[in-house]
């Protein structure tokens, strides 16, 4: 692995999603439990998100896949707030601390919701394998361990572009569709133009 071109990667990630909270926190929000529950959960999974570059940069990049699939979720579940969940749901959220659907069920509604949504297609289109990939929970991956002095899982290159750019897109698509609901469509295109700089898809 060539460090250099990792490194460069890493830093476009923390500078993308350093840009979306500067961008988010520019702006005042209303303090209904949606909007609420919506900026807690952006400003979690940018918190996981500077976490797994300490991970990967020390070198546990297994450890970062948990902080990944939180990420993921935390799309997920706040695509669904914003575009699904009534306010009867958003409330019964707050009061006993738990989602009322599951995933499964949260993610039929979330496409049904976005099914004409330009942006959301292009970054689920080029990257749904990666999120399925990133979601599972198994940590046995016996074709990747090796016996010798350094033994342990062996993760390459493009498996450590691959896993922060899909963390970075969760966390872009997200804020973009908060601000969209918020009614702050400059600065939802402003964090739309982020996406641009990870057309490739990284195999």
């Amino acid at each position: 692995m060539n460090p250099k071109p990792v490194r460069k990667h890493l830093d476009q990630v923390r500078d993308t999603v350093a840009e979306v909270d500067r961008i988010i926190s520019s702006q005042t929000y209303p303090n209904d439990p949606r909007t609420v529950m919506l900026r807690g959960l952006l400003s979690t999974i940018i918190q996981h998100h500077r976490s797994l570059l300490v991970l990967i940069k020390s070198g546990a990049v297994a450890s970062s896949y948990a902080l990944t699939r939180d990420i993921i979720k935390g799309l997920r579940y706040g695509l669904w707030i914003i575009s699904c969940a009534t306010q009867e749901q958003v409330l019964k959220i707050e009061e006993d601390d738990e989602f009322p659907l599951g995933l499964p069920e949260m993610i039929k509604d979330i496409e049904s919701a976005y099914s004409t949504d330009p942006f959301f297609h292009n970054l689920k289109n080029r990257w749904e394998t990666q999120l399925y990939k990133y979601t599972r929970t198994g940590i046995i991956q016996l074709g990747r361990w090796r016996s010798d002095s350094s033994s342990g899982l062996v993760f390459d290159e493009a498996e450590i572009r691959d896993v922060t750019t899909v963390a970075t897109l969760c966390i872009v698509l997200l804020a973009a569709k908060f601000l969209a609901d918020q009614k702050h469509s400059d600065d939802c295109e402003q964090i739309e133009t982020l996406a641009a700089g990870y057309t490739t898809h990284v195999q």
